[in-house]
Parts: structure tokens; C-alpha cells; sequence
């Protein structure tokens, strides 16, 4: 003869599988949200303002998906050059996400910039450029390396302004600042 206790793992067991099945047969799945719209592999994008090469991107692999007009590239390489054809940035990261409707692009992973025009570059894990205002901003935890000619330092919670061209840390930093008279006293 079974007993109540003996009977109580499958009763239990029983009640958990019918209590946790919430699939909703009737609804549909929306795959367009996760599934990309289009996928290429080695691309080679480039884009033209006025007849001339404006950006340029290269990448592994280049999704775009169609819910929200976004896309991401993996290995991403990418390019930009002004009204007269000048190269004026170049850089790379290991992940590149686009927002191309609100001008916002975010980089990710082993990230390097190089700014010719301001004569720097960047080293960074993790930054979003807006380019409606501009402004390049790291994690505020995210550790950033700045290289310009009298400048190699490093801190977290970086954000740089492309219109007033200058740059801020939110935490201490640390490394070399050259000043006009280490300048003088090199060149002797």
C-alpha cells in the first residue's frame, strides 16, 4: 500500500511541470527583433557625401537588422575624411555597434582611435561617439589611454567634446605630461 509521503515527489514533480509551462502557442514570434536583415562576411563598405569617400568601414562580419534600423560589425576597421579628402580619423575594435537614425555608434573591445587632425589616439575597451553632439564618452569605470605629443596618460570615466576639442577625466589619471620647458630642455 502507497503512502501519501511516497506519493509526494511525483505529485510535487506532477504540479511544478504543468505550473511552469507558460509557452502562448497563439502568440506569434516576432523573429525580425534578433534575427538580422542581412548578414555579409569580409565587407567593405564605403560611403560618399558630394561625390567624395566620406567614411569607410571594413569588417568580419557586418549585420543590419530591420526592426530598428540598427547594425553591428565584428572586426571592425573604419575610416573618415573630410570636405577636401583628407584622412582625419582611422581606428579599429573588436565590436561596432550602429545607430545610424540617432547618429550614435558604440565601440567595444580592444578599441583604437586615431584622431589626425588633433594629432592623438585612444586605447580603450568601451566607448559611444554621438555624432549629432559630438561627444566620445568611455564607461565611467572604463579605463582609457590617451597618446597626443606632450601627453601619454590613462584614467576612467573619459568624455571628449569634437566641438570645443578638449577632453576630461571623471577619476584621478596617471602617466606623462611634457610641459614647454621639458620641450626646451630635450631639444638642447
Amino acid at each position: 500500500m502507497l503512502k501519501f509521503f511516497d506519493l509526494l515527489p511525483t505529485v510535487l514533480l506532477s504540479a511544478f511541470l504543468m505550473l511552469s509551462c507558460s509557452l502562448k502557442y497563439d502568440e506569434p514570434v516576432n523573429t525580425e527583433d534578433i534575427s538580422p536583415e542581412l548578414q555579409f562576411t569580409k565587407v567593405d563598405y564605403k560611403r560618399y557625401k558630394e561625390k567624395k569617400l566620406d567614411t569607410q568601414i571594413k569588417a568580419d562580419i557586418l549585420e543590419r537588422y530591420r526592426s530598428d534600423g540598427s547594425a553591428y560589425a565584428k572586426n571592425a576597421e573604419f575610416y573618415s575624411w573630410n570636405k577636401d579628402s583628407e584622412l582625419t580619423t582611422e581606428g579599429s575594435c573588436a565590436l561596432l555597434g550602429i545607430d545610424s537614425s540617432n547618429d550614435i555608434y558604440s565601440l567595444f573591445n580592444s578599441i583604437f582611435l586615431h584622431n589626425i587632425e588633433q594629432n592623438f589616439q585612444l586605447k580603450a575597451t568601451n566607448l559611444k561617439w554621438n555624432g549629432k553632439t559630438e561627444q566620445l564618452v568611455s564607461g565611467k569605470d572604463d579605463t582609457v589611454y590617451l597618446i597626443r605629443d606632450d601627453i601619454e596618460i590613462e584614467g576612467t570615466g573619459f568624455s571628449a567634446s569634437g566641438i570645443s576639442r578638449s577632453f576630461t577625466f571623471e577619476n584621478s589619471v596617471s602617466g606623462i605630461i611634457i610641459t614647454e620647458e621639458e620641450k626646451d630642455e630635450e631639444i638642447q
